[in-house]
Parts: C-alpha cells; sequence; structure tokens
C-alpha cells in the first residue's frame, strides 16, 4: 500500500493486522441515511448504484459490516461490492421483516482486501424476488 516504500515485510503485514483489529470504526453514509440499491427480477444483479463517492475515504480502507437499514420484503438478498466496476466482495442475506417494517438484525460481515485512498464504491443487488430496493449503510477502516 502507499504508505509502506518497497517490498513489503513481516513488519508491514503486523502493522496492517494492527490497524484491522484496533482502529477505529467509521461509518458511511454519516449523520445520514442509508444508500438505497434495487435489484433486478428473480436473481438478476440491478444496475450499478455508487456507495461511497470517489475522494470521500481520503485513506487506504476496508469495509467490515453492511448495515441494512431497509428493504422492501421478506427475501433473500445477495449484494455485490465494487471498486468502480471490479468485484471486491459478495454478501448475502434472508430478511424477515418485524411488525413496523424494521430490520432487527445484527450487522453482516462483509470481507475484503485493502482499498487504495479515494476510491469509489458501488454496489449491485440480486434478490429471491421481484425488484426489491434495500437501503444500506456500511462501516470501515481505514490504514
Amino acid at each position: 500500500m502507499p504508505y509502506i516504500a518497497g517490498k513489503k515485510s513481516t513488519f508491514d503485514y503486523v502493522h496492517i493486522l494492527e490497524e484491522h483489529a484496533h482502529s477505529i470504526s467509521k461509518c458511511y453514509p454519516t449523520l445520514a441515511g442509508g444508500v438505497s440499491i434495487t435489484s433486478g427480477v428473480v436473481w438478476t444483479l440491478g444496475a450499478f448504484t455508487e456507495l461511497i463517492p470517489i475522494n470521500t475515504i481520503t485513506e487506504v480502507f476496508d469495509i467490515h459490516w453492511l448495515i441494512v437499514e431497509s428493504v422492501t420484503d421478506d427475501e433473500t438478498y445477495e449484494l455485490v461490492f465494487y471498486n468502480v466496476e471490479t468485484e471486491i466482495s459478495r454478501v448475502r442475506w434472508s430478511s424477515d421483516l418485524a411488525a413496523g417494517g424494521r430490520i432487527l438484525s445484527v450487522p453482516i460481515p462483509t470481507l475484503m482486501g485493502l482499498q487504495e485512498a479515494n476510491s469509489q464504491i458501488q454496489c449491485k443487488l440480486a434478490s429471491s424476488g421481484a425488484t426489491e430496493t434495500v437501503v444500506i449503510s456500511v462501516l470501515y477502516h481505514t490504514y
């Protein structure tokens, strides 16, 4: 990564693991509602939706958790994360709407490699139902 000159050493990897385990979590979007993403029809990925605009996270980062804020129906969902248009992670979950339509699930773990500072992150969504919409946010770490 750009903060390490030359070939990576054991120290470099330990530094990354230390930051991964102990750096502060950050939320995107912060102090705002989540991002709406719409699926295609049954098990078809919808269109690209920008989740994190370019030049928004100005340090090397990775996303650790997906927060599902709302869904339109009781379905199984698959969300694909992209750095611009290159796939970087994929998660799947099922939702069961409680009374009042609120999601009562814990954050969904998300694993991906480190992303360069200023990267644009996009998503596509598929679901087991007709065209569905979810509202999401993410928790991430910087390095």
